[in-house]
């Protein structure tokens, strides 16, 4: 069956204690387990991580994508190993996770292919193993990480993984500065912004049921001393609803809803301007979007 979805990562903070106070108290997430100098966070529906933090700089670490299958291992590791690509085999690398298949993307951002000990059938706002709580968040929707050459990192999502491509923002005929791509039926999992900085983590991006969800975050957000960067509003190119901000280490979140499906069979759509692919609305990104962690 392929990859299903975008599972999980970690990311690196500068303050382990002040971050879990941010993600456990703030944001609401429920604390799964600690190993050494990392945390491990769930949204709270299943019993799966939904997000990492590990002592130690800001940006990415590693993020996983969920397969349904050893089958789907096996496979991808036969595709990896014919592109040259060394992966190694993982049994309980993390918790909840059955096994794993671990690889460097040639961006060099760790990457794996995981079996969850734990997967529902679908996410449910209500019926769940925790009780949501703090900004509601449901699920770790999707990444967009920060690579100086998007061209190479989509090909190689496209050739080891079996990625499609939604959207592309070309500043220049050719030149991918951006791209959205998906294993899963939906817009994207996985999206990839450029830059010249040595950046990992452009932003990591949770479901909310919507709009209401969206303001009321802001809300708890702002009693709690932490503004938004931009938001909320839609976004053009997939036509999310959007809203942004950073974490006390200056990695950014996304809290992301109405993502829509995408069919793999039809060609991607270029757009050659950014503010316009950004927002739906007319709201412009602000100067601090284009930094990463």
């Amino acid at each position: 069956m392929g990859i299903f979805k975008f599972a999980n990562g970690t990311i690196n903070v500068i303050d382990l204690a002040k971050s879990i106070e941010f993600y456990r108290d703030i944001i609401g997430l429920h604390e799964i387990a600690r190993e050494k100098d990392t945390v491990y966070f769930g949204c709270g529906a299943d019993h799966n991580y939904d997000l990492a933090i590990k002592q130690g700089g800001t940006g990415l670490d590693l993020f996983a994508l969920q397969v349904v299958n050893e089958e789907d291992l096996s496979y991808f590791e036969k595709k990896l190993s014919s592109l040259g690509v060394p992966s190694q085999r993982l049994t309980d690398p993390e918790p909840g996770k059955k096994a794993a298949l671990r690889f460097a993307a040639p961006s060099n951002h760790q990457m794996e292919l995981v079996l969850l000990d734990h997967r529902p059938k679908y996410i449910h706002p209500v019926v769940g193993n925790k009780g949501s709580r703090g900004l509601g968040l449901l699920d770790a929707d999707h990444i967009t990480v920060h690579t100086k050459d998007v061209n190479g990192f989509v090909q190689f999502l496209k050739d080891a993984l079996d990625f499609s491509v939604s959207d592309v923002f070309e500043p220049a005929p050719g030149i991918w500065g951006a791209a959205w791509t998906h294993a899963s039926d939906y817009h994207h999992d996985v999206a990839a912004i450029g830059t010249p900085e040595h950046t990992t983590l452009h932003h990591y991006a949770f479901q909310v049921n919507g709009l209401e969800d969206m303001k009321r975050a802001a809300d708890l957000l702002a009693q709690a001393g932490y503004k938004i960067e931009v938001g909320p509003g839609r976004h053009s190119v997939g036509g999310n609803l959007y809203t942004y901000f950073m974490d006390p280490s200056g990695n950014r979140m996304e809290l992301s809803a109405e993502m829509p499906r995408a069919d793999h069979a039809i060609s991607h759509r270029v757009w050659e301007d950014f503010p316009t692919a950004f927002s739906s609305w007319g709201a412009f990104p602000v100067e601090s979007f284009g930094k990463g962690s």
